[in-house]
């Protein structure tokens, strides 16, 4: 009989959530199932057991995700913000081809139906960053349709808000959402060094409804320094811990009209490099942002602490500086660089180079190919430039064997004989 009972309980369909946005202290409050509910989130659905360990409430899919990601999330306590397909303009997304929003249309009506009555659903989110890159008239035709795609979301469930995913709160796309989009419930921010002020950039275009920030990070590649042959240089991962703990105090922690975020990216992935904007690294080793995040999100540091590393240091370029330097195809470089780790733990020091990739023309987070590490480049405690003129990338990894990295990098261009 008791195996029967436990097959039975199985079987029941587990229940939807209830979520709103209501006002609350001058602000908004997200009530889920009549609970307050603040957001403390992170993008991907990669490695989602290790978020709740951190404090983390909520996961972010930028596509629409697998029964099976929904069902995880939900068995670790986890809510999803649910990403919804909306074409770009950039990629070549038409909005004059009838059968092509249409399309998109049902599409959307059928990811609804399908998800709205699983327990994880928080929140729907129409596109991510759909009108980068687009001029006005391509903006309003985009918001109009963005308007339509909220009302099937709101006909088809009732249950979730419904946002949009804007590239940060710079010119006018607030403005234009509160014209063209009074479906809405709120709106998602990405931004990263325009971190520090967000809510005054929100303030400024007059947007009177709940927001939250759906990626912050680093400064992005298109926020840093450049070299003097125009390629971004990398914050090491140590400065970035800086940057987020500054972005999560100043963008995120009591504004009360924003519901909460979603930290960019729980994961690796190659953009303009290996390690720009991941908290990890390929490997799986957690970077020191990571720390940072467990420490907003649960008030308390983690047990083991990630080392800290300064920037890689050569003897021998031609010429350098922050981050960079000019050096001779062939040239064999003594490098070096200063770590510790804050728990007294033993480091383990590597490197690497690879092709300096980061003038990629991709945008808004769109897919890069990855860049192995060029083979016999690296002597001990040197660097061996390649023979090829070019542009390169030297990467340093401070590991802590405990599952937790450090790393900087240093961009080099190989030129004369």
């Amino acid at each position: 009989m008791r195996h029967l009972f436990i097959l039975l309980f199985t079987l029941l369909p587990l229940a939807s959530a209830d979520v709103k946005i209501v006002p609350a202290g001058g602000g908004f409050q997200l009530l889920r199932n009549g609970q307050k509910y603040f957001i403390n989130g992170a993008g991907g659905m990669r490695s989602m057991e290790l978020l709740p360990p951190a404090g983390a409430n909520s996961v972010r899919s930028w596509s629409p995700p697998t029964d099976a990601d929904m069902n995880k999330a939900h068995s670790l306590g986890l809510s999803v913000m649910v990403g919804l397909p909306v074409g770009k303009p950039r990629q070549g997304f038409d909005y004059s081809n009838t059968a092509a929003v249409q399309k998109q249309r049902e599409r959307v009506r059928e990811l609804v139906r399908k998800y709205k009555d699983h327990p994880a659903v928080l929140i729907w989110a129409l596109g991510n960053e759909s009108e980068l890159r687009a001029d006005e008239a391509t903006r309003i035709v985009l918001w109009k349709e963005i308007e339509e795609l909220a009302k099937i979301v709101k006909q088809e469930d009732s249950s979730h808000p419904v946002i949009t995913v804007l590239a940060g709160a710079g010119r006018s796309n607030l403005v234009e959402l509160i014209q063209h989009c009074p479906t809405l419930d709120a709106v998602g921010i990405n931004t990263y060094g325009g971190m520090l002020k967000l809510p005054q950039a929100v303030q400024a275009q007059g947007w009177k409804k709940a927001w939250m920030v759906t990626e912050f990070g680093p400064r992005g590649h298109w926020e840093v320094d450049k070299t003097p042959w125009g390629l971004p240089i990398e914050d090491t991962s140590t400065e970035k811990a800086e940057f987020y703990a500054k972005a999560y105090q100043s963008g995120i922690k009591g504004q009360p009209a924003c519901l909460g975020s979603y930290v960019f990216q729980w994961g690796q992935k190659q953009e303009k490099t290996h390690t720009w904007y991941g908290l990890f690294l390929p490997e799986g080793d957690q970077l020191n942002p990571v720390d940072v995040m467990t420490e907003g999100w649960s008030g308390k540091p983690p047990v083991n602490r990630a080392p800290r590393t300064g920037r890689i240091e050569l003897t021998g370029a031609i010429e350098s500086g922050r981050g960079w330097a000019r050096v001779k195809p062939g040239q064999k470089l003594p490098v070096s660089v200063k770590a510790d780790d804050p728990d007294g733990d033993l480091l383990f020091i590597t490197w690497d180079l690879r092709k300096d990739v980061s003038d990629n023309p991709n945008t808004g987070g769109d897919r890069e190919p990855a860049v192995a590490p060029i083979d016999g480049a690296i002597d001990g405690s040197n660097v061996v430039i390649p023979k090829e003129p070019g542009n390169y990338r030297l990467f340093v990894y401070a590991r802590d064997g405990k599952g937790k990295a450090a790393t900087a990098n240093v961009a080099l261009r190989a030129e004369g004989q």
